[in-house]
């Protein structure tokens, strides 16, 4: 790389301009360590809902540990060339999941945020879902709900939009 290439590359280092789901959206399925760090950014991103509405402040907190990375929480498509030098060195999924352990940490221990959980509408146990917790929950595509793993199997319809369509169908014959 030319010097004044490599002038320009350290000035927007840190800059989150490359969108890889623009670029090149098959490098996730291609590389196993965009395939890890992509899905800590997609946690991550959903750990940003619960934060950046919290008033406890703990988004202060996570913005510290963070530094300038502050667009972590907001897109899970953007990178800067930091972020893929250190995806390329290996470091980056432990700056990752040490983000996403103290958020969840955070959003699983917090009153404000457990209240913004959700149920399994199939199950109807007790337990509090998060869309964030892909190892044992499935997020419905359309309304977003969130079910157990081993509840919604890909044969069973979401129940909220099968409610939300019996209503608009009786709405319409009003």
């Amino acid at each position: 790389v030319s010097n004044k290439a490599l002038h320009l590359l350290a000035q927007i280092e840190q800059e989150p301009l490359l969108n890889l789901e623009q670029l090149n959206p098959d490098l996730v399925s291609h590389a196993e360590s965009m395939a890890q760090a992509h899905s800590l950014r997609q946690r991550l991103r959903l750990l940003g809902d619960y934060l950046l509405t919290c008033r406890s402040g703990a988004c202060e907190k996570l913005h510290t540990r963070m530094g300038q990375r502050t667009y972590l929480l907001e897109s899970s498509h953007l990178y800067s060339v930091l972020d893929l030098r250190q995806i390329a060195e290996g470091q980056y999924a432990a700056f990752l999941n040490s983000l996403v352990q103290h958020a969840s940490n955070h959003v699983l221990n917090c009153d404000l945020c457990t209240q913004r959980g959700f149920i399994c509408q199939i199950c109807h146990s007790n337990d509090i879902l998060f869309p964030f917790q892909f190892n044992s929950t499935t997020r419905c595509k359309d309304c977003k709900a969130v079910f157990h793993l081993s509840c919604k199997s890909a044969k069973n319809a979401c129940p909220r939009c099968q409610r939300m369509k019996k209503y608009l169908e009786r709405d319409l014959q009003d």
